[in-house]
């Protein structure tokens, strides 16, 4: 009996190491596809500048960075502005309270019209846009990849307070088919001529536009990033039904 239970209380620590083996292989595989997205990213920007040499050191990719920043480089992209420091401290002045987003678009008129009427997307926030983190490299990446689509950047910013909360409430209803941005609105969808739903997230969450050629910078009056409207209770609601 006594050599029942030894074996049996030697076999649960056996076990419970073999899970901490395991956890621990496969945090180092998240960890290794980290690293190597990252290193994806970096070589696809230096590629784009025309560098190709593997053994490139982290001072040169810092020299870089600040020859772009620099508004009188006349390098590759001589008249884009977006490292610059007054974009820099209009996208992530707020960093550690919201989630960013960045949308671009061609004409300004558009651009103003977003302030004004809020940013009108169609069944997925994420198709225009999107999500940015604190990091210039990864910023410079995103910006490469978007700018194609216009020189007007507009600069969504939503509490990561109020985007958790709605976050957790669709995964507790399990509401797979919604998203946290279908629920940030006020105004209910409607159906374009291709029968897809647009929604629009409120004004409110416009931080403003920049133009990243021009260096230019339009803030909107009515930005709260904290902003909740009751219609957003509203909006859960209707899925419990």
């Amino acid at each position: 009996m006594i050599y029942l239970l030894i074996l049996s209380q030697s076999s649960i620590s056996i076990s419970f190491e073999f899970l901490i083996i395991i956890l621990l292989f496969i945090y180092i595989i998240y960890i290794h596809l980290q690293l190597s997205k990252k290193n994806f990213m970096i070589k696809s920007y230096l590629q784009k500048q025309g560098i190709t040499d593997d053994k490139i050191e982290k001072k040169d990719i810092i020299r870089i960075l600040e020859r772009l920043r620099n508004p009188e480089y006349k390098g590759i992209y001589p008249k884009d502005k977006m490292l610059d420091r007054q974009f820099s401290h209009f996208l992530f002045e707020d960093y550690d309270h919201i989630k960013l987003f960045l949308h671009y678009t061609a004409k300004e008129s558009v651009a103003k019209k977003i302030i004004r009427e809020g940013f009108k997307f169609v069944n997925s926030f994420y198709k225009t846009a999107e999500n940015i983190y604190n990091d210039e490299l990864f910023l410079i990446h995103r910006h490469h990849e978007h700018k194609q689509y216009g020189q007007y950047v507009i600069v969504i910013c939503i509490s990561k307070e109020i985007f958790n909360h709605y976050s957790e409430a669709l995964y507790n209803m399990k509401a797979k088919n919604k998203s946290v941005e279908q629920i940030l609105t006020e105004t209910p969808p409607f159906t374009d001529e291709n029968y897809d739903e647009i929604y629009t997230l409120p004004k409110q969450f416009i931080k403003g536009y920049f133009n990243y050629m021009e260096g230019t910078v339009v803030k909107n009056p009515d930005f709260d990033f904290n902003y909740r409207s009751s219609q957003f209770e509203e909006n859960l609601k209707k899925l419990k039904k």
